[in-house]
């Protein structure tokens, strides 16, 4: 039984039904699997990936866990226009399901890991659900009998994000209403997290102070490889339209409002 059926299997004893389900590399793989999930008027049409969730193994310390994201194609995790991309890991041991954004984590290498930590499989499995934050590189996870409570979560990430980002780069228009903004996927956060559509403001490096007082709209953007290896590092460049402007004076404040890097010790 793949992790896949696992889960599809509890949200069917919840209540859902699997209305479609069909994957996209044919076969016996299942990674991914276009899966339609219906209860009444209610349904999700997501892009679902699905593996077991294991100990993080040896060169870690502690005692927390990963979903190792390996996938039937080459690159990224896939996304398809009207389906969320979502990631589930099946821990057996509590009895829980996991899940995280696949467009967070779409770009890590074709076998990184997803780290999620002991306390929040702990949690699921004895409060029936739990939240790993932050909020720009969340988990949730549910016990199997409740495994209807990830799908509030998964709702909520198609809402549209504001984020601090951190910039390598940044560059204005003569007039000041497009910018292009140059970030490290995973060192600039939260700015993997962030789609077309999507909400910034530009940050200093401690993420504290804001290097402009504009609110960008993301209208596009390209991921490039900056080194190369089995988990290559990447940038993202955003081309952003002006969408508004903080009127706060209080920018410490604002920042820590939203998703940003940890001040530096």
């Amino acid at each position: 039984m793949s992790a896949l059926d696992v889960v599809l299997e509890k949200f069917g004893e919840a209540g859902w039904t699997v209305a479609a389900r069909e994957s996209v590399g044919g076969g016996r793989s299942v990674n991914p699997s276009r899966v339609d999930l219906v209860r009444g008027k209610q349904s999700f049409s997501l892009l679902a990936y699905a593996w077991k969730i294991t100990h993080e193994g040896k060169g870690r310390a502690g005692m927390n866990y990963r979903i190792q994201t390996t996938r039937s194609h080459e690159d990224d995790l896939l996304a398809q226009n009207g389906r969320q991309t979502v990631g589930f890991g099946v821990d057996a041991d509590r009895q829980v399901v996991a899940v995280f954004d696949g467009w967070t984590k779409r770009a890590t290498g074709s076998s990184s890991s997803v780290h999620i930590k002991r306390a929040t499989l702990d949690k699921a499995a004895a409060d029936g659900f739990a939240v790993q934050e932050p909020r720009w590189d969340s988990r949730a996870a549910a016990r199997y009998s409740d495994i209807h409570l990830l799908l509030p979560w998964i709702s909520e990430q198609q809402a549209t994000r504001t984020a601090a980002v951190q910039p390598l780069d940044y560059r204005f228009s003569d007039d000041r209403a497009i910018t292009t903004v140059v970030a490290d996927l995973w060192d600039s956060a939260p700015a993997a997290w962030l789609r077309r559509g999507d909400l910034l403001v530009l940050a200093n490096r401690n993420g504290d102070d804001l290097l402009d007082t504009a609110i960008w709209q993301i209208t596009d953007l390209t991921v490039a490889v900056i080194r190369e290896g089995r988990n290559p590092r990447r940038k993202v460049t955003f081309t952003c339209r002006r969408y508004g402007r903080v009127t706060t004076t209080d920018e410490a404040n604002f920042l820590a409002g939203l998703t940003k890097r940890e001040p530096a010790q």
